[in-house]
């Protein structure tokens, strides 16, 4: 191994394995020849601190957290030239175990804080909820709104109407007393709305004729009112009429087309209505005066 000098004394040093002597001026940087190979620095100090970390771990934990601030003198120290050599897969070995123990030291202790995870599952689900609770308000409004009840009502009318229709073409034995009340039951009516709706629907739809005038005595028999009960349904029609269609007016002289039929309707309406009023086997005559007071006719005949 050649021997270094200082730059300010000239030196005349042999060459290693016997070569010439090579004068040296100041300022001059020795020519080295060849030597022997020799292990690289690096390589020396990783071996070195590779066969320091089979130390047990509590040497490990001794040493600081931070390596850049090791003092140089223990820096040196640990650099010790190895002479033996390490089979590859004991060295891919530890350089795992060093990565693992680098990675290990670099994580913090465990961390507590407020996760997003239960704000995401509450947004959707506080959707769900409002959707729900929407649903469930226009659900009860929808069938609580006046439409609503009226298409029912028009519905379970039209039921009763279709089924006295089907009853009188079977024949007027199959109209009595447990017939109306099985209608009452599906219905929802009282044995008074029956009566009324179908005699309405009878002055307004059918012909008015002797059979008709039949089925609606068959009818009131079958129903089972007193006759102070079929006289006030007899006012109660009556009132109806006079609500929608006016009073009855005798001179029709000035009115429109429309008025004029309308009126000519409420005029049959009245003459139908005091007809069955001042049938005994429907009504007492008493009734057939109030019919009048109703429709605003004082005088008749």
């Amino acid at each position: 191994m050649a021997t270094t000098t200082s730059f300010f004394h000239p030196l005349a040093a042999p060459m290693a394995g016997g070569g010439a002597r090579i004068r040296r001026c100041p300022l001059s940087l020795p020519v080295p020849a060849r030597t022997a190979p020799r292990r690289s620095a690096p390589l020396l100090v990783v071996r070195a601190k590779r066969a320091g970390s089979r130390a047990p771990a509590a040497a490990a934990s001794r040493q600081p957290a931070n390596p850049s601030v090791v003092p140089k003198r223990e820096a040196d120290e640990e650099v010790e030239e190895v002479e033996e050599e390490m089979p590859w897969i004991q060295d891919k070995a530890l350089d795992l175990v060093e990565f693992t123990g680098t990675v290990t030291q670099a994580i913090p202790g465990p961390r507590v804080g407020s996760s997003p995870v239960p704000w995401l599952l509450a947004v959707p689900l506080a959707y769900v909820g409002v959707s729900f609770v929407l649903a469930v308000v226009r659900t009860v409004q929808r069938f609580t709104s006046p439409r609503t009840k009226k298409k029912r009502r028009v519905g379970k009318n039209i039921f009763l109407l279709k089924s006295l229709d089907e009853l009188f073409q079977k024949g007027r034995e199959a109209i009595d007393y447990p017939a109306l009340q099985d209608l009452m039951q599906k219905t929802g009516f009282d044995m008074d709305d029956v009566v009324r709706k179908y005699i309405r629907y009878t002055l307004n739809e059918k012909p008015f004729n002797p059979d008709v005038v039949v089925d609606l005595i068959h009818l009131r028999k079958a129903s089972m009112l007193e006759d102070t009960e079929v006289a006030e349904i007899l006012n109660e029609i009556s009132r109806r009429i006079v609500r929608e269609k006016g009073p009855v007016v005798m001179d029709l002289s000035g009115f429109t087309e429309q008025g004029f039929k309308r009126k000519l309707a409420v005029q049959a309406l009245f003459g139908k209505i005091l007809y069955l009023s001042e049938l005994l086997e429907f009504c007492s005559r008493d009734s057939s005066l109030v019919v009048k007071e109703i429709f605003g006719v004082t005088e008749y005949g």
